[in-house]
């Protein structure tokens, strides 16, 4: 039994105020409409790219209709259409100006001219094919069938109608996201959230004129997680304040579900760590207790993005080979021996027997020890109560200070002072298997701490490390890649404030941290364990995820794998074709605003229906006119995308915020 015209949805997308014409030809792929001036007119207009909606169907007779009546075909307009007399009434319009008198210039054409031009005839894409089916209303990506000779009512939807059009949800994604709300132990569905109403062209003042025909268009939480979203744009168009829609929209999402989604974001111009007067606030005011800052310089407000370079001696002395290399500090024998000291920890798997480890890990301590005196001797500051300890023989101590067992622990001035005894006697330090006590990695870190080489003479030794001192933090206890994996874990915003700061190390911390949070959260995947619920945004993307990267590099593997992991990317950039094909390929959610050649609207007409909007994209300059396709929405829609207020943020957040 059919529902009834009052409850049935399907009737309910008809408006009748807002019909525009006929079909007059349907295909598979297009329609082409035949309208009318005073039509299109009491419609308020047909933008270039707006929705329509063509049927046969008469509400009021619902139950009579034929079986083939009762859908509602979704069309674009992409252009216009020449009718098939156009050339006659061409011919008529140009007779009757050229019969106009000089002094009736400015007169009209007559009444009979008139109606007979303005007639005229739109080119559509179909879209798909709206139909009740279980009492559901759907949405096919296509029509089934058509009949030539149908002549179907053609209508500009708006308000409500064009509401339900934009954020249609099928009942499986529907059913998935229930699905993945109930996983994630949540009673309710993921909710979604407005962030834009619908535009169709820049010229905005007929079909926006009335707020109240609006149509407001909403965000799915569900689309964001565990997904890749791409955010295309020239400067000053919007790609920010699209991305703080979306931090906010999955803030609000974790507060009104009691649900941890940690979100990081790669901020390199400092925009969202910081309030600008173009922005008028930022993620961090909005959200103060919620977010956390890091920065590679020491600043108030901020935690340091850097290791403490004597607890986290790989990375400290990554950072150290990096600084030296791109300062063009000038190189020795000594200084190039120390750049290619290997600091990773001896593992016991890897040796055969018992004694080999031991004798490895004593050498590893020994050039340990020197390293931290070096860093120690270079101004370095080390943690409170820091010692210096490592194994010596009874032999070796006798030889250089039999009062003092190193493996006690060493303040920094006793080591200086230990290694320049040892470094007098050296020939004589040997190891009980007859080895030279001083292997050469820990000679040329003895060498540098004592600014003498092998054969005596001066070199400037641990002072080409004291420019350096900054990007140590020696308050830190654990390395920061842990430290914000742990703040994501409990549902933080984090937020790398790349603006300042060494442009080669911002980028290996970069990598290295988006390297431990894909690394972290597969081990729990692995493990059977849910990993926590991550996002990853990224500013001018195109400077970290290169088109060049490869495969094997953490941001393809993001791409590529992240969604088994629960994480999901975010990624801004000016250019569509500076990001990775392989990321591109894998994108469900792509976001656009104006783009300014040619060969960028090529690259983004690849994917999905973007095509036609090719036009438009390149001529719109307004800031926050941004074509969105989502994984709900099945077509791509022009949105008008809300201005993030920080004022009416923080009243969600307090609202949506437990007790």
């Amino acid at each position: 039994m059919n529902e009834t015209p009052q409850k049935d949805p399907l009737s309910r997308l008809i408006q009748e105020d807002q019909f525009i014409g006929w079909t007059y030809h349907v295909d598979y792929e297009k329609a082409l409409v035949f309208t009318n001036d005073a039509w299109k007119t009491r419609a308020k207009g047909v933008p270039h790219n707006c929705f329509l909606l063509a049927t046969s169907l008469d509400p009021k007779k619902q139950a009579d209709a034929g079986e083939m009546a009762r859908e509602i075909v979704l069309l674009r307009v992409t252009g216009a259409v020449a009718l098939p007399l156009d050339g006659n009434l061409l011919q008529t319009k140009i007779e009757n100006l050229k019969e106009r008198k000089a002094a009736s210039a400015g007169g009209r054409l007559d009444s009979f001219a008139k109606d007979e031009l303005q007639y005229g005839g739109l080119q559509c894409r179909i879209l798909g094919t709206f139909y009740m089916q279980y009492g559901q209303l759907r949405l096919g990506s296509d029509i089934e069938t058509f009949r030539c000779a149908a002549e179907l009512e053609v209508y500009r939807p708006t308000g409500l109608a064009l509401e339900t059009v934009v954020n249609y949800i099928s009942p499986e994604r529907a059913a998935a996201a229930g699905e993945e709300a109930r996983r994630l132990g949540l009673s309710g569905g993921l909710p979604c959230f407005s962030i834009g109403t619908v535009r169709y062209t820049s010229t905005d003042r007929i079909h926006r004129g009335d707020v109240s025909e609006q149509a407001t268009f909403n965000l799915n939480a569900i689309d964001f997680l565990s997904r890749r979203t791409g955010v295309f744009g020239m400067t000053r168009t919007g790609k920010s304040n699209t991305i703080k829609q979306l931090v906010s929209v999955v803030m609000r999402t974790g507060l009104e579900c009691g649900l941890k989604i940690g979100q990081i974001i790669y901020d390199l111009n400092g925009e969202y760590a910081n309030a600008n007067l173009q922005d008028k606030g930022s993620i961090a005011e909005v959200y103060p207790q919620d977010t956390v800052r890091y920065r590679m310089i020491r600043t108030a407000g901020f935690l340091p993005i850097l290791n403490n370079f004597y607890t986290q001696i790989p990375e400290g002395h990554a950072t150290l080979r990096g600084l030296i290399e791109l300062n063009r500090v000038p190189r020795s024998a000594d200084l190039d021996a120390f750049l290619t000291i290997d600091f990773q920890e001896p593992r016991k798997e890897e040796f055969d027997n018992e004694n080999a480890y031991l004798q490895q890990m004593s050498r590893y301590q020994r050039k340990v020890a020197a390293y931290h005196a070096v860093l120690a001797r270079a101004g370095f500051e080390p943690p409170k109560g820091f010692k210096i300890a490592f194994e010596a023989s009874a032999s070796v101590r006798n030889k250089v200070n039999p009062t003092i067992d190193p493996m006690n622990g060493l303040t920094v001035s006793q080591a200086y002072e230990w290694f320049s005894l040892a470094r007098q006697i050296q020939d004589e330090l040997v190891t009980p298997s007859g080895a030279s006590w001083v292997e050469p990695d820990t000679n040329a870190l003895m060498n540098l701490l004592l600014q003498k080489n092998d054969q005596g003479a001066y070199i400037a030794g641990y002072r080409l490390l004291q420019p350096f001192k900054d990007y140590h933090a020696p308050d830190r206890n654990t390395d920061v890649c842990d430290e914000i994996y742990q703040h994501l874990v409990g549902g933080k915003i984090v937020i790398l404030d790349l603006s300042v700061g060494d442009p080669s190390q911002r980028d290996r911390l970069g990598k290295r941290i988006a390297r431990h949070i894909f690394q972290s959260s597969m081990a729990a995947f692995n493990s059977g364990t849910q990993p926590p619920n991550t996002v990853i945004y990224v500013e001018e993307a195109h400077n970290i995820i290169g088109r060049n990267e490869a495969l094997t590099e953490i941001w393809p593997c993001i791409a590529k794998e992240g969604a088994k992991a629960r994480i999901a990317t975010v990624y801004a950039t000016q250019e569509v074709s500076s990001i990775h094909p392989n990321i591109l390929s894998n994108t469900e959610n792509i976001l656009v605003s104006h783009l300014n050649n040619q060969n960028e609207i090529s690259e983004l007409a690849k994917y999905y229906d973007f095509r036609d909007f090719a036009v438009s994209i390149i001529r719109s300059q307004d800031v926050g006119f941004v074509r969105v396709k989502t994984l709900s929405n099945p077509f791509v829609i022009p949105v008008q995308i809300n201005k993030f207020d920080p004022d009416k943020e923080k009243i969600h957040a307090a609202k949506a915020r437990p007790g």
